[in-house]
């Protein structure tokens, strides 16, 4: 059986008001307004974009690529949650990060000490390797769009605002001039260019970190982007007397002027600079334990877990999403199967090499090779107890299409198909997520069948 995270990320054309409860606006665009809201089944706060139709140059592109951007998974990157749309307006509702933006926290402090840097460095190059091996360009990265998860020192960071994003193939190259002239890099202005513009943006957001202030600058706009065009800069800042030689290495190799010469996301990665001053933290023995538990749960119960992994805060999940980190050796998003048998390897778990195998299979519900994030998530959730009724009730909810209070045949194939009809879900296999869960046999699942399921442990 085939399960796909963006399926649970619905699309809806109802009343939004009835949903979340908006308490204040919390940010502007250039195509609409950023408002704080809460979920009023929940009591979830998230972040829900507003985006005005009419801005959108072309809104039949925009909605192809916020729906690729749904498949988008990867613990640096804001989630999706769900969609509605009117004639007038798309919002978006997303994760709502209440650290506030990385701009605040250098301008309140100047600049970060290297460790600091070190980290969230680390995270956007994972984050735009990541991007950058699904065929999107973010084309607009700077401070202000890497958002502390909350207000803690040592909060982890994500990267929001994707309206400039481009999706394209290795081959393809961008001609329009987008960005931001602090961050825009040199062959933009050209006319001609490609993803590695991206990290461009990254070097000149790791100098601004360690120094306070911008590699190329100028009294305008204009002054600003020939300084770019120029590409020249100097580590003169007083602040860099005491950055270490290899923090200059780093930022040299990125702002290179001919992006061939300039280092991938996925290179600066393993920069020795990032991989030195951010140490691999334990992982608890509970993950695999949960892990091993989740494999051998119902169909239908790994399939809601990963509709709650979408929905959960970072406070939830925050000691799993280091794990998956601290796992995710290459810094892809991804974790393959040789990372999960180091991760075993690290808390002395040991199984035989079938289960091994059969334990990776059940895990890569989307059947991709690899673990993503999300079915990380949703495995290493299976011996949690929800406390929030309201999310289970949402996700009942979320099965139960036409509310009559039952989960029918039809509606899990529709479910677990994501609605799409070149996806067929064999009769035996409806009967096999059923029974495991119908305790009274009518052939569909009560609420309460449905919670037994949920809050059962193996």
């Amino acid at each position: 059986m085939i399960i796909r995270k963006q399926w649970f990320i619905s699309s809806r054309t109802d009343d939004i008001t009835l949903s979340y409860q908006f308490t204040k606006e919390i940010g502007s665009g250039t195509y609409g307004k950023v408002y704080q809201a809460q979920d009023v089944k929940t009591g979830i706060v998230r972040a829900v974009k507003v985006v005005q139709k009419v801005r959108v140059q072309d809104y039949q592109t925009f909605k192809n690529e916020i729906e690729i951007l749904s498949n988008l998974d990867h613990p640096n990157i804001v989630n999706i949650i769900e969609t509605f749309e009117t004639d007038r307006l798309c919002f978006l509702v997303l994760e709502y990060c209440e650290g506030g933006e990385l701009f605040e926290r250098i301008t309140a402090k100047k600049y970060l000490n290297e460790a600091q840097a070190a980290s969230i460095m680390k995270a956007l190059f994972s984050a735009i390797s990541y991007c950058h091996n699904h065929g999107v360009c973010h084309r607009d990265l700077k401070p202000e769009n890497c958002m502390y998860l909350s207000p803690n020192e040592g909060s982890d960071i994500k990267l929001i605002d994707f309206g400039l994003s481009k999706i394209m193939t290795e081959e393809q190259v961008m001609h329009s001039v987008n960005g931001t002239p602090y961050y825009i890099a040199p062959e933009v202005l050209q006319g001609a260019y490609s993803k590695k513009v991206d990290c461009w943006s990254l070097g000149v957001i790791m100098y601004i970190i360690l120094s306070g202030t911008p590699p190329f600058n100028g009294k305008n706009n204009q002054e600003i982007l020939l300084s770019v065009y120029n590409g020249c800069f100097t580590f003169r800042p007083p602040t860099f007397k005491t950055v270490s030689d290899l923090a200059k290495d780093l930022i040299s190799k990125l702002l290179v002027k001919d992006p061939n010469l300039r280092l991938s996301a996925a290179e600066a990665y393993q920069h020795p600079w990032i991989q030195g001053l951010t140490p691999l933290s334990q992982i608890s023995l509970e993950v695999f334990q949960s892990i091993e538990s989740f494999v051998r749960s119902q169909k239908l119960k790994q399939a809601t877990l990963i509709y709650i992994a979408n929905r959960l805060t970072v406070n939830d999940i925050e000691s799993m999403r280091r794990s998956f980190r601290n796992m995710d050796k290459d810094g892809n998003g991804l974790l393959s199967r040789e990372e999960l048998a180091l991760g075993m390897k690290r808390v002395g778990r040991q199984i035989d090499e079938l289960t091994f195998l059969n334990l990776c299979s059940v895990l890569d519900t989307n059947k991709n090779g690899y673990v993503d994030y999300t079915e990380f998530l949703a495995a290493c959730l299976y011996n949690r107890d929800f406390s929030n009724q309201g999310l289970l009730r949402t996700a009942f909810q979320y099965f139960d299409a036409d509310n009559s209070g039952y989960i029918t045949r039809d509606e899990i194939k529709k479910a677990l198909t994501g609605g799409d009809v070149s996806i067929i879900l064999p009769e035996s296999e409806v009967n096999v997520i059923i029974n495991e869960v119908d305790k009274n046999q009518d052939g569909q699942i009560d609420y309460s069948e449905f919670l037994e399921m949920m809050t059962h442990k193996l």
